[in-house]
């Protein structure tokens, strides 16, 4: 019999003023200086294993500074719902069938050139849809700010932009005794095999393991998004970038950078609200899209296990044995387990510590084991909207914060 769970009143959340910190807004001033610095580092700094790999985001920044002016002086074409849907519909059956020709043995070169020109022509009103959808809903939730000295005058800040491209890939290190992320490399997109391969093996040794992951976004400014996933993959991933974009001018992404829980606080924040934001704009704005052009990769090997239950054990067994002291049995686990994924129609490239130490930084996932995760859903259930989440969350800088705000949600509920 399945049990029931009493309703739960929303607790009510206070609201905080909009305290911004003057170096993040000073930062968001001064991005030319940034990217003149970025140059000088670029043609000065030493040359090491990464030489002409590594991805310099003061380039991405410089590309697309004018791009910024010009949508914030709202300057470009602003396709209306029919046009942009008309335009949805036409970038997904074609990423779509650019990831069949990816997929084909070999792929076809030619093909995937003439599709990929031929969706870049929907690209821009794909963007300006999806960003007005996020501006549309943050505007519902409250989460708009307002000028100063101007109460009435409410805006989204910051203003929602992101790009369709391919982000670079993040070389991710851990210490071999223990998963812990320690220290990235964005590197270029599109590397080789051969390339990444090489990389790993020059940037390991005996006391740290290193792995090549591909992302699906990054928030720089405009965010980059991954261009070749789904209309939900992508809308989730829009909205997750701009939920780092706010948070950066709040105590919670003041954090980054600072060690500790920082990371997974702010990463784990930036899922629940990028899946809540976007469930709320796909109720709001009902795209239906066929199964086979909606943007998915060609269906591949039927999935016979649970990939969630058997990560997450996985997970557990390696944090077990690496306590321990016992390093080889933990790797040689991970190997078994890639194995076994593989042949139950899950392919992973390579299973190890560092792997669990970049994915186990969003801890609403099963490859951490971090309570932090946990914690983080009952603050949504406890709250039960995307507004009034991101107010509690916004003000969390530590674990500690982070239970005694959910204790403070917990009381106010009972009541």
């Amino acid at each position: 019999m399945l049990g029931t769970r009493p309703l739960q009143r929303p607790a009510k959340v206070a609201f905080q003023p909009w305290r911004p910190h003057l170096l993040a807004l000073v930062v968001t001033c001064a991005a030319l200086v940034g990217i003149l610095i970025g140059v000088a580092y670029t043609a000065f700094a030493a040359r090491g294993p990464l030489a002409g790999q590594e991805y310099h985001l003061w380039r991405w920044e410089a590309d697309h500074l004018l791009d910024n002016v010009f949508a914030r002086l709202g300057i470009g074409p602003d396709p209306n719902d029919a046009q942009g849907e008309a335009a949805v519909r036409q970038y997904f059956r074609l990423t779509t069938e650019i990831r069949a020709a990816e997929a084909a043995d070999p792929p076809n070169l030619q093909l995937i050139e003439t599709l990929s020109n031929e969706r870049a022509n929907y690209g821009n009103d794909v963007e300006q849809l999806i960003e007005r959808y996020i501006n549309e809903a943050v505007r519902k939730e409250g989460l708009q700010r307002s000028l100063p000295l101007f109460g009435d005058v409410r805006f989204t800040w910051p203003p929602v932009d992101f790009e369709l491209t391919s982000p670079p890939q993040v070389l991710v290190r851990s210490p071999r005794n223990v998963i812990r992320r320690e220290g990235d490399s964005l590197l270029k997109p599109g590397l080789t095999l051969r390339d990444v391969e090489r990389i790993e093996a020059v940037t390991s040794n005996a006391d740290t393991v290193t792995l090549v992951v591909p992302i699906g976004g990054l928030a720089a400014y405009p965010a980059m998004v991954q261009d070749d996933r789904s209309y939900d993959a992508i809308l989730d991933t829009a909205s997750h970038e701009w939920a780092h974009h706010y948070l950066a001018f709040f105590p919670l992404g003041e954090q980054w950078g600072k060690g500790g829980d920082a990371e997974t606080l702010n990463e784990t924040t930036a899922n629940v609200f990028g899946r809540e934001l976007a469930s709320l704009i796909r109720t709001a704005h009902p795209i239906t899209l066929p199964a086979d052009a909606n943007g998915a990769a060609p269906a591949g090997p039927p999935v016979t296990v649970d990939f969630g239950k058997e990560m997450r054990q996985l997970r557990l067994d390696v944090d077990h044995l690496l306590s321990e002291g016992r390093i080889d049995q933990a790797e040689q686990l991970m190997e078994e387990k890639r194995k076994y994924l593989e042949a139950h129609g899950i392919t992973i490239r390579k299973l190890n510590q560092a792997y669990f130490a970049f994915y186990g930084t969003y801890a609403d996932t099963p490859a951490s084991s971090n309570p932090i995760g946990p914690k983080i859903e009952r603050v949504w259930e406890l709250t039960q909207d995307v507004g009034s989440f991101m107010r509690v969350m916004r003000e969390v800088t530590s674990t500690a914060a982070l239970d005694r705000a959910l204790a403070a949600l917990e009381a106010a509920s009972a009541h």
